[in-house]
């Protein structure tokens, strides 16, 4: 395997910074999830539900679910390309990573958007 010029110039700037932004909106996330959760006092199965209503909690969920899922496989990348150095396990190893990353949104969506 050859190394290109495009390669070496990659210094993983954009990476380190998708995974700030990402980690910003997953905590930004959590902390207006727990505000709601201690304002709104659910006790039972509806109430839980009505935390889900609103339209932009299902699209800032949705958006969030969505980079916590590209995180991850950044993050599976990062761990497979630094210390997985043979290629018969490192490429099971990424598949591993991509699967259950996708598993992930398409499942949390799925219950999201109430389509069960």
């Amino acid at each position: 395997m050859g190394v290109s010029a495009k390669d070496k110039l990659r210094s993983g700037t954009r990476e380190w910074v998708f995974q700030r932004v990402a980690n910003f909106l997953i905590c930004l996330w959590a902390i207006t999830f727990i505000t709601t959760v201690l304002l709104q006092a659910p006790t039972d199965m509806e109430s839980w539900r009505a935390l889900f209503v609103p339209m932009w909690f299902k699209l800032f969920s949705t958006l969030v679910l969505l980079f916590a899922g590209l995180n991850s496989m950044l993050a599976g990348w990062q761990i497979g390309t630094d210390y997985i150095k043979v290629p018969a396990i490192n490429r099971p190893y990424m598949w591993l990573v991509k699967l259950i990353s996708i598993a992930y949104v398409v499942i949390g969506l799925y219950i999201l958007w109430g389509l069960s």
